[in-house]
């Protein structure tokens, strides 16, 4: 089946499950519902995939109405990783919703969004105008913000949506003043002729619209200082709706950043690769130093995912920097390493988002202090999150590992461009990466070990039970990150497809040797393979059990208590909390923390007397502190002074009116 079919297939499966998301008030029609997504979003992977190995542009006109006129589509072979993104979403989704979900009319009424905000996606992938791209772009806002309103009773759930609403449309105004210029100085609104046309345009326009294009897109993508959103949109969406937004909406923020700067906009100059690397290595870092001190597993991955948006974003930067030196194929190569890690990305944040949900769901909370020993009560969870751990904690031979390295070895190759201070500032973000890496190490044992590891701190955690959760969904996200990683060969040599239809590099011949071989360009000293790595890591760690299995006494043993350092009863609350072991790191950057402690004594003994002492530590994040909560303090108080206007007297308000059009009146009168 052809391409263009595929995608139609994935469209009519989303529009056909949204239609009957409607009979999800029962367990069947809650599992139709699931099946036709699932079904749409084989189509989006499939069409994705061959549009990938096609490595072409496809284009096509839908309708001629003289009324409201003709919708144009341009599928390109960028869009067709996050095509193919899209569909693994949906599918891992479709199957984790039926256990996840209770069958009733919110969760009908959940579902048919969710699936037009699948379609509308789709739709802002393929757009080739700015008319349907922006109209794509608004519904997918939209619509991800009613996912995020499913609980809409609790308050803390109106605050993040509000938090993802407000930073969205002020997105959108940028945006749509980025397209504006574009389409004012080409003449034309089709995105192929803006493409083609903007050679002619001045630096100073191309300038203003990259720049309004990387703040626009930057709001949805998370890039620090427009991030706040995500930590308060995700704890409080359901774990679906978390996984949506952080596996697949954040990468359409990334997409929009490369769609400018790789295809609408022509060559990139300088200045350009630098705001963005400088913007995403300070992402990246920022993000996962304020991961480590979250408790709470959902704002945890909120800023693990802004971690790894910086990861992305810093790449691209670097790729633009290459790319206005000459250095081709270092360009395509960082730009071929970001497309793969929002793949790989979106993957396994999807798998642990859905995970935060099986925990949230068998333990009642989402609070790692309040967790622990869930290995012994939720042992497939347990395989399954720790398959997306390795693979975030970009260890091999896991997805995260390849596309992260890969990035790595592209930035170390700052010198080869012939300013000697970009070079060292290549180096440099190269080197945040770095910190970055191992920051995220750190905060992944952690945000795994608490709560799956050690004793269970609460009864809730101790009397767990994974029965009836939902375990295909992970399990094929979990099996996805394995194959994006063993088959890293394969998937680079797709992605050198797109690259190549993108930049006009062939990056297959210096990136792949034979079939399972991997070496980066210029960098000859650094080749390996995924494949051949993770059958050696296979045999290594098959050789001490075959060992043992052979050797073991066969004499029945005798077991005896070990000597516990004087301790008659080892307790959970004895075990580290999550706040403990981040403590180191939470020190060296307390500069950047700025922690509120306080100290609550449970009865009113003086200082120096028994008693249980509970410290409190509360961060407020540097950006909201300087930056957000000073303009809202500005607002508040304007709205305080003109809330005297709101009277509720119907004739005050006919005399607004009077006077505003009085004074357009007269305005107009003097103009004339």
């Amino acid at each position: 089946m052809s391409v263009p079919y595929l995608l139609i297939v994935a469209a009519a499966g989303w529009l056909t499950a949204a239609a009957v998301a409607m009979l999800a008030t029962r367990p069947t029609g809650l599992r139709l519902c699931c099946a036709c997504s699932a079904a749409g979003g084989a189509g989006a992977l499939l069409g994705g995939v061959g549009l990938l190995t096609e490595a072409r542009t496809l284009t096509d006109t839908v309708g001629a109405n003289p009324i409201i006129g003709s919708v144009q589509l341009r599928a390109t072979p960028l869009a067709a990783v996050f095509i193919a993104l899209l569909g693994l979403v949906a599918i891992g989704l479709a199957l984790y919703a039926p256990h996840y979900h209770h069958p009733g009319r919110e969760t009908a009424c959940y579902l048919a969004i969710y699936n037009l905000a699948l379609l509308a996606s789709l739709t802002l992938l393929v757009a080739g105008s700015i008319t349907v791209f922006l109209v794509a772009w608004e519904s997918m806002a939209a619509l991800s913000y009613l996912l995020v309103m499913r609980n809409y009773r609790r308050h803390e759930v109106a605050a993040g949506g509000f938090w993802f609403l407000g930073l969205s449309e002020l997105g959108f105004v940028c945006i749509v003043a980025a397209f504006l210029l574009l389409a004012a100085k080409t003449g034309s609104t089709d995105l192929a002729v803006i493409a083609e046309r903007t050679y002619a345009i001045s630096s100073t326009v191309r300038g203003s619209a990259f720049v309004l294009a990387l703040i626009g897109f930057g709001f949805k993508a998370g890039i620090v200082p427009l991030h706040v959103w995500l930590p308060e949109a995700h704890p409080v969406a359901p774990a679906d709706g978390s996984a949506f937004l952080s596996g697949l909406v954040v990468k359409l923020g990334v997409y929009g950043i490369m769609l400018f700067a790789f295809d609408l906009l022509g060559a990139a100059p300088v200045w350009w690769g630098l705001l963005t690397m400088g913007a995403g290595a300070l992402t990246a870092v920022l993000g996962i130093l304020y991961a480590l001190n979250e408790g709470e597993l959902k704002r945890f991955l909120a800023y693990s995912t802004i971690e790894n948006i910086g990861v992305i974003v810093t790449a691209l930067g670097a790729s633009m920097i290459f790319s206005a030196y000459g250095q081709r194929p270092l360009s395509a190569l960082l730009l071929l390493a970001a497309l793969y890690h929002c793949a790989n990305h979106g993957t396994y944040k999807t798998l642990l988002f859905c995970e935060a949900g099986v925990i949230e769901h068998a333990t009642g909370t989402r609070d790692m202090d309040r967790l622990g020993g869930l290995i012994h009560r939720l042992p497939r969870s347990a395989i399954i999150s720790l398959i997306g751990v390795l693979g975030i904690a970009a260890l091999p031979p896991l997805n995260g590992f390849v596309s992260e390295w890969l990035i790595f070895q592209g930035l170390f190759q700052g010198f080869r461009i012939h300013s000697h201070l970009l070079g060292i500032l290549i180096v440099i973000a190269g080197a945040c990466l770095g910190l970055t890496g191992g920051l995220a190490i750190n905060a992944f044992v952690r945000s795994y070990g608490i709560p799956f590891l050690g004793m269970a701190r609460t009864r809730e955690a101790a009397t767990a039970s994974e029965h009836g959760l939902p375990v295909a969904g992970p399990a094929l996200l979990a099996a996805a990150c394995i194959a994006l990683g063993i088959g890293a060969p394969l998937v680079l040599t797709a992605l050198a497809r797109a690259t190549q239809a993108i930049t006009a590099v062939d990056l297959r011949p210096q990136l792949l040797v034979g079939n399972l071989t991997v070496i980066p360009a210029h960098t000859d000293f650094s080749a390996f393979s995924p494949t051949y790595l993770a059958l050696f890591l296979v045999v290594v760690c098959a050789v001490p059990v075959l060992i043992y299995r052979a050797g073991r006494p066969r004499l029945p043993g005798r077991r005896s208590p070990v000597w516990d350092g004087g301790i008659t009863a080892f307790k959970p609350r004895m075990q580290y909390s999550s706040m403990t072991f981040a403590a180191p790191v939470r020190v060296t950057f307390n500069w950047l923390y700025q922690p509120a402690v306080t100290v609550r004594r449970a009865s009113d003994l003086p200082a120096g007397a028994s008693g249980p002492v509970h410290y409190d530590t509360q961060f407020t994040p540097i950006f909201l502190r300087y930056l957000y909560q000073p303009v809202i303090a500005v607002v508040t108080g304007l709205a305080r002074l003109i809330r005297p206007i709101q009277s509720g007297d119907v004739n005050l308000y006919l005399l607004y009116v009077f006077v505003v059009l009085l004074i357009g009146y007269l305005v107009g009168a003097l103009a004339s």
